[in-house]
């Protein structure tokens, strides 16, 4: 009897070996594709007319910085008030109407994540847009640095006021928001779960930005070939994917 079932074990484990083969094989030629098809893109890309044009995009960037800036705080940083003053208002519903208190607790989480989002995503554009229209010979030099950091400032104090308020709201989540040890604390506080939610989540998010990250260095690679762009793009997204993989696998062995 055990040697059926072991037998059984070893085909399983062939049959499972050749789909991973497979899948390897067919996702290789996928990738050729894509690479071929990036590549005469950036040869195309590499003409004298497009790179004019990507000169001219950069300078208009440069030049409307100051727009920029506050379409951002208008376009983001506003709904992004907007939906947490939502989820304080659905939270607070909670108490009041019990017959409904899973609807309107649903309608806060909902509000309270995509507030957050937002907000991420506002933080994360006034960087971009500050490195790439940074020139410090510009007349309005002040100016710009002042609504960048201005807007770096706002999305900070949302985050921890958004924070500081679920913790009002649920006494069981500890935390600092301002303190280096936040992640954890709050981490530790959570039931069962959360926890797995968050566990959930975190190794989807790695999964995706793994995969990102492994597109970037192909992209990079690519455009070293046909635009001569140089190694630093490609040293920077091989750290960024270097980093993910060791610190998941220093994680994993520590726990």
């Amino acid at each position: 009897m055990w040697l059926w079932r072991k037998y059984f074990v070893i085909r399983r484990t062939k049959r499972m070996n050749r789909k991973t083969i497979f899948k390897m094989v067919f996702l290789m030629g996928i990738g050729g594709v894509i690479g071929i098809i990036l590549s005469l893109g950036l040869l195309k890309l590499h003409q004298p007319n497009y790179i004019r044009s990507f000169v001219q995009i950069g300078d208009f960037f440069v030049r409307n910085s100051l727009a920029f800036y506050i379409g951002l705080i208008l376009c983001l940083f506003l709904p992004a008030v907007y939906q947490y003053v939502k989820a304080k208002r659905n939270y607070n519903q909670i108490n009041i109407s019990d017959d409904r208190a899973d609807a309107y607790e649903k309608a806060g989480e909902d509000s309270f994540n995509l507030s957050m989002l937002i907000n991420g995503v506002f933080l994360i554009l006034n960087m971009m847009l500050f490195g790439m229209t940074f020139d410090k010979t510009r007349g309005d030099f002040l100016l710009v640095m002042f609504l960048f950091m201005f807007n770096v400032i706002c999305a900070s104090v949302l985050e921890i006021v958004a924070i500081r308020y679920i913790q009002k709201m649920d006494n069981r989540l500890k935390g600092e928001p301002t303190s280096l040890r936040f992640h954890k604390d709050f981490l530790e506080s959570c039931d069962e779960a959360e926890k797995l939610r968050i566990y959930k989540c975190g190794y989807n998010a790695f999964q995706v930005s793994k995969n990102v990250s492994l597109g970037f260095i192909v992209i990079t690679m690519i455009s070293n070939i046909t635009l001569e762009t140089g190694t630093f793009p490609i040293f920077i997204s091989c750290m960024i994917m270097l980093i993910q993989v060791t610190s998941y696998n220093y994680y994993s062995f520590r726990h």
